[in-house]
């Protein structure tokens, strides 16, 4: 207020004897005075009406976070339990195909009076590379024997040796698989059988014959091509007419690898027809119910894990924002009181100005004092709102409690509904004695 100078305007004036005697309202030094503080103390009431609603909003925000927390837990909730549901219709069939498939091949079992454990099939990579190991081997002993008189020499004997060594190894190997029909109890499949093991050994020694007396022609010094024509007669004229050793060694060789051809296709699945591919299937529905099973379980547990989460995080939010509105409580009371005193002060400043300028200007008057001079200047009242502070934060605090409580609520039904799930997913071993819920599995399955 230097810049009103307040006791040289009061002199000044006063020597003037102005505001004259008869002045009954403030002259215009006092209304500077009136609307210089005026100014700051507008501002300060816009200033504590602006923090009065953002303390309000806090307040008003503290009545609905309890329920948008309900929403979330709910919703939490809720989606778990879609989530279990939807595994469970998933894991149906895996369960109900698991139950099938181990009454199948226990029915197998006592219908055909199996005790032992079935072969199981070593594969079919395995099984066409120990095939093509057998020709492959044949071939070459063979190779060198063949290359006789032959125009292509190591090359055309090669293929000559594939030919021969490819036809007696699969038919023996095929042969060998078929004639497993003699484990049978069916006497059709064990007739089978045995007309597969016959079938075989007329193949092996009239093949094998056949190429001995094709390369006995070949050191006959024979050509090729009538050689292929005579071995089939000759054969059959004198199957053990071989006048070569290399002829008998060929023999030996081509019989040697029919025989390990036949015991491969025998031993490669159970020697019981059916059994292995029973087994085979009982093995694939425990991998697929297993696998389902991990799977379903593992995001499950995600998804358990980050619903808790999620609503930890809001009942969090839910507690910073009522402590917000607490602190807001508190804030508001202190602004009415700093309000007050700001009133207060600015009541006085008025006051005091008023009368350092008064006093400079009587002292220099030499006329009578105005009747202005004994008003004195009063702002528009001003009242705060009140605020009930115990209730309202007995409120506040109440609403943190039924919070958690409702949070506390959702976790615990969202672990019911993992173990739930976790018991219904029962184990393959569960699965296979036969179902305990009829959602699981098919009713009439014992």
């Amino acid at each position: 207020m230097k810049d009103l100078d307040l006791v040289a305007e009061g002199e000044n004036r006063g020597k003037r004897n102005l505001p004259a005697a008869s002045t009954t309202a403030a002259d215009h030094v006092e209304t500077s005075i009136v609307t210089r503080i005026e100014g700051p103390r507008r501002k300060g009431l816009e200033n504590y009406e602006t923090n009065r609603q953002v303390y309000n909003e806090r307040l008003a925000r503290a009545d609905t976070l309890r329920k948008e927390v309900e929403i979330v837990a709910g919703n939490a909730s809720g989606d778990y339990l879609t989530a279990v549901r939807g595994w469970k219709a998933q894991m149906t069939a895996s369960t109900e195909r698991l139950h099938e498939t181990f009454q199948h091949r226990k029915q197998f079992r006592a219908k055909y009076r199996l005790q032992r454990p079935a072969r199981h099939f070593e594969g079919w990579v395995r099984f066409v590379s120990i095939t093509i190991i057998f020709i492959a081997l044949e071939a070459l002993l063979n190779m060198f024997m063949f290359s006789r008189g032959n125009e292509q020499g190591m090359l055309g004997g090669l293929l000559t040796a594939v030919i021969f060594s490819g036809v007696n190894v699969v038919a023996s190997v095929l042969l060998g698989i078929w004639a497993c029909g003699l484990n049978h109890t069916n006497y059709l499949r064990k007739f089978l059988g045995l007309i597969s093991l016959l079938a075989w050994v007329v193949l092996a020694l009239a093949l094998n014959l056949t190429v001995a007396h094709f390369r006995d022609l070949i050191d006959a010094e024979t050509d090729w091509g009538t050689a292929v024509l005579q071995a089939v007669p000759a054969m059959k004229q004198d199957p053990l007419a071989l006048s070569s050793m290399d002829s008998w060694i060929l023999l030996a060789i081509g019989t040697m690898i029919s025989i390990f051809a036949f015991l491969k296709g025998w031993h490669a699945f159970d020697p019981f027809p059916g059994y292995s591919r029973i087994e085979s299937d009982l093995k694939q529905a425990r991998e697929d119910h297993s696998r389902h099973f991990e799977e379903a379980i593992e995001e499950l547990t995600e998804k358990r894990d980050l619903a808790i989460e999620e609503l930890r995080d809001a009942d969090q939010q839910v507690r910073d924002g009522i402590s917000q509105a607490i602190d807001a409580l508190y804030g508001h009371s202190s602004l009415n009181f700093h309000l007050e005193n700001f009133l207060d002060q600015c009541d006085k400043a008025v006051t005091h100005l008023l009368a350092v300028y008064r006093d400079a200007n009587v002292a220099a008057r030499t006329e009578d004092i105005p009747p202005s001079f004994a008003l004195n200047h009063a702002f528009a009242a001003f009242r705060p709102t009140e605020l009930k502070d115990d209730a309202r934060r007995r409120n506040a605090e109440a609403e943190a409690e039924r919070v958690t409580a409702a949070v506390e609520a959702a976790i615990r039904e969202i672990f019911a509904n993992f173990q739930i799930a976790v018991t219904e997913f029962r184990l393959p071993e569960e699965v296979q004695q036969g179902p305990q819920n009829p959602v699981n599995a098919p009713a009439n399955v014992a």
